[in-house]
Formats: structure tokens, C-alpha cells, sequence
């Protein structure tokens, strides 16, 4: 990719975050919207009809498909695109070719108009379609995997004396599935990742094998675990950061706690995989590294306050795919500080039971969002020993654990978008307490 590939693809990234944050304000159950791509035209330009002054603004084509669930639950896809000048949506089409402006556009602004027109008419379509983000993504991709053998290229010593790596060591330190971080990118759609680990004075951070570090720096020390960090600082420097971090011994594949993984293809599981786990000393976030056939998977994590496990998501790097926002947007912090907890314990219930869940709803921290139940059982025995106000225990005199187990999968089908788990289970209890009362009553039963 050349430069100017590259701008695109930033901006187009940066702007996809900023809607996908907005369109995250808007998701209901029965409406997704997915972005599928966005392509930058790129500025059009127009004299503000006030002062005279020449603005311009970049304009975004970005398509959309809207899952929609009707009430019987039948699903319906549908596609459609937005124009976008800057951060504004100005007008949509429904397919052949057709644009249709906003009101607003049309009656207060049509200088906007004029001006995407005129633009539109002047981009050849081949352009506009090697400007895609998924065009620009895929040929990221195809660039990394060609690429068996990266390197850090970074120049002389520094004034300050920070070591940094000559060109001859440039040559020797050519490692075998090397992996790049953007720091700058948002990793929970809200904070940047440099941000989360206190490492925003770096631009980049790069896994490399742990012997290697002496290529870098012949006084780093290497720890005793299979990758290391090294960043690249937005002074031009590269430094080995094994001392901003210390090692984690009681996760990964050497220690003796699990670690709850929110994965970028939207599944999520409970392991031990991690080669090698470094928590950063100044606010004890955490960075896993997991092979994977080759690949480096990175998870940032946070530690759970009770059972001191890691908690994380995958991190986007140069080898994997973009993570998509309501993925991404789980562990943002504005969640509360207890939502580390509550996705470690929807995950590790699906998880216990031999469950790879992979809908979201299933571990977003969300007691009333779900597509299945594990812990039914323990709902069946909740229901059947029940005790209304006079401390009697009717329901288990008339009704089998069958039947009221059939009964919680039927409420939970039909109202788990409705309301939450806990709802469901009183309002079973009451009503089969009420039906097993009446039966008694009727019999003479006591």
C-alpha cells in the first residue's frame, strides 16, 4: 500500500468508529445495523452562502444492512447506503442510483447538494471502489501474509542515549510472524488502546520473540516467556518494554487461572492458551499473547475483583480482522467497574457447561440479553421449592421437575427479550403456586 492508501484507510476507519458508536446508541434486539463498507469519494467543496468563505468536507458513502426480527421472530435483511458530508448524513439511496436528499438539504442547503453532485460526477467509479475500506482492509491483509519476515525499522542511537536499532541489527531481527498494534485505534469504541495502558506517548507497539530483544537493546532483559513487547514511541524511538510491565504468573498455559476471551470473530471463551500474560505497572492492565497457527492473538485484559482472573477482548493487530463495534464495546469502561465480573460469569456459565457461545447477547455483562439458558436447573429446584406466604411448599405437591422445567423454557422463549431472567422465574413461581393452591383447594387436599 502507498501512502496515500494508507491515509484513506485511516480516516475511513476513524470515521466507521464514529458511527458505529452513534448507530450503538440506536441497536435494539429486533434492529442491528451492520456497516458493510465505506468508500471516501473524496472533498467537496461549496462557498458558505453567509460570508462567501470556500468550505469543504470529506464525503462518505457508507452501506448499511438492517437485521430486522419481526414478532414472530422471522428475520428480514435489508441493505441500503448513506452519503455522508463530514459528519453529517445528507441524503440515502434505496439502489439504482437514485439519491435522495434530506429536506433540510434540499430547501436550506442545496449548495451542499450541488456540491456532492458535482463531486460524484467527477470520481470515475473505479476510484471511488479502490478507496473502499473493505478493498483497502483486504489489501492490507494480503500485504501482511506476503510478508513472512517483517522488520522494525528504526534508525541510530538516540541523544538520550536510549538504545535503538543500527541498521545492521535491523537486518538480524527479521522475526517470523511479527505482529504490529496501533495504539491510536479505539479498542472498546470509546478509548484508544494507548490510552487503556497508559502508553500514549508510543504510536505502536510490535510482539516479537523474547530472544530477540538483545537486537534492540543489548542491556533489555529477557523474560522468561515466549513473546515480548516492543514499542515505537512518538518521538521516533523504538525501546523494549519489558520494564513498563511485569510478567503475570498466575495466567496462561503456566499458571493456574482461566481467562475469560471476548474474540474479534464475536465468540467467546474460557482458557488458559496465553504464551506469555504482561500487566502494565502504572495501572495493572493487562496484555495477553496466544498462538494462533502462527499468529499472534492479543487480549487486553482487566482482573476481576473477587476471583482475581483476567477478563478481556481481542485486540485488532496487522493479521487480524476488523472487530466489529458491538463486540469492541463490551469492556468499555463506561460500563460500570463491576462489568468485568458480569461477562466473566455469563461466560464461564456457558463455558462450564461445554458451550462456545457466539452471539453477544450471551456475554455482553446484560442479565436481559440472551439467546439460551445453561443453568436451568437451577431454576427448576428454585421453582419447585418455592414457599408462599404461609411458608407451604404447594407447587412440588402437584407438578413433576418436568413440568416445570418445560414451563421455564416456554417463558423463558417467549418473553427473554421482554424481561429479565429473574422476572420470569417469580412470575412462574407465582403463577404455578397459584394454579397448585387452586387444585388443593378444590380437592381438599392438605
Amino acid at each position: 500500500m502507498n501512502l496515500k492508501e494508507r491515509e484513506v484507510l485511516k480516516l475511513e476507519e476513524e470515521f466507521r468508529d464514529k458511527i458505529e458508536n452513534e448507530l450503538a446508541k440506536q441497536q435494539s434486539k429486533d434492529r442491528k445495523v451492520v456497516i458493510k463498507d465505506i468508500k471516501l469519494v473524496g472533498e467537496a467543496s461549496w462557498k458558505d452562502k453567509v460570508n462567501g468563505k470556500s468550505i469543504a468536507k470529506n464525503l462518505f458513502i457508507v452501506e448499511r444492512e438492517i437485521i430486522e426480527l419481526d414478532e414472530e421472530g422471522k428475520q428480514r435483511i435489508t441493505e441500503d447506503i448513506n452519503y455522508y458530508l463530514g459528519d453529517e448524513c445528507i441524503a440515502a439511496s434505496l439502489g439504482m442510483d437514485i439519491i435522495i436528499y434530506k429536506n433540510s438539504i434540499k430547501n436550506s442547503e442545496p449548495e451542499k447538494m450541488d456540491a456532492v453532485e458535482e463531486l460524484l460526477e467527477r470520481t470515475p467509479e473505479e476510484q471511488i471502489e479502490k478507496n473502499s475500506l473493505k478493498y483497502l482492509k483486504e489489501k492490507e491483509k494480503t500485504e501482511n501474509l506476503s510478508n513472512e519476515k517483517s522488520e522494525i525499522l528504526l534508525g541510530q542511537k538516540s541523544k538520550k542515549d536510549k538504545k535503538v536499532l543500527s541498521n545492521k541489527q535491523t537486518e538480524q531481527i527479521k522475526v517470523n510472524g511479527i505482529q504490529k498494534v496501533d495504539l491510536n485505534k479505539l479498542v472498546d469504541g470509546k478509548e484508544t488502546l494507548g490510552k487503556r495502558l497508559d502508553l500514549e506517548d508510543y504510536n505502536s507497539i510490535y510482539i516479537v520473540y523474547s530472544e530477540k530483544v538483545k537486537e534492540v537493546s543489548p542491556d533489555a532483559k529477557i523474560n522468561n516467556t515466549t513473546y515480548s513487547l516492543i514499542g515505537t514511541g512518538k518521538d521516533g524511538q523504538v525501546r523494549v518494554l519489558n520494564d513498563e510491565f511485569e510478567m503475570d504468573k498466575t495466567a496462561g498455559n503456566n499458571g493456574d487461572r482461566k481467562s475469560s476471551k471476548i474474540r474479534a470473530d464475536g465468540t467467546a471463551t474460557r482458557d488458559n492458551h496465553d504464551l506469555s500474560v504482561y500487566t502494565r505497572k502504572t495501572n495493572g492492565a493487562s496484555i495477553g499473547c496466544e498462538n494462533n497457527k502462527g499468529n499472534v492473538d492479543l487480549f487486553l485484559y482487566e482482573k476481576t475483583l473477587e476471583e482475581n482472573e483476567n477478563v478481556g477482548i481481542q485486540i485488532e493487530t496487522s493479521k487480524t480482522p476488523v472487530i466489529p463495534m458491538e463486540v469492541r464495546e463490551i469492556m468499555n469502561r463506561e460500563n460500570g467497574t463491576m462489568q468485568k465480573e458480569k461477562v466473566q460469569d455469563e461466560i464461564q456459565e456457558h463455558t462450564d457447561d461445554g458451550c462456545n457461545p457466539d452471539n453477544p447477547d450471551d456475554f455482553d455483562g446484560d442479565a436481559e440479553t440472551y439467546t439460551h439458558i445453561h443453568s436451568i436447573d437451577e431454576y427448576v429446584d428454585e421453582v419447585l421449592n418455592y414457599e408462599n406466604d404461609k411458608g407451604e411448599e404447594n407447587i412440588k405437591q402437584f407438578f413433576t421437575e418436568g413440568e416445570v422445567r418445560e414451563k421455564l423454557l416456554k417463558e423463558f422463549k417467549e418473553n427473554k427479550d421482554k424481561i429479565s431472567i429473574e422476572q420470569i422465574v417469580q412470575d412462574v413461581k407465582e403463577e404455578m403456586n397459584l394454579d397448585a393452591e387452586n387444585f388443593l383447594r378444590e380437592h381438599n387436599i392438605h
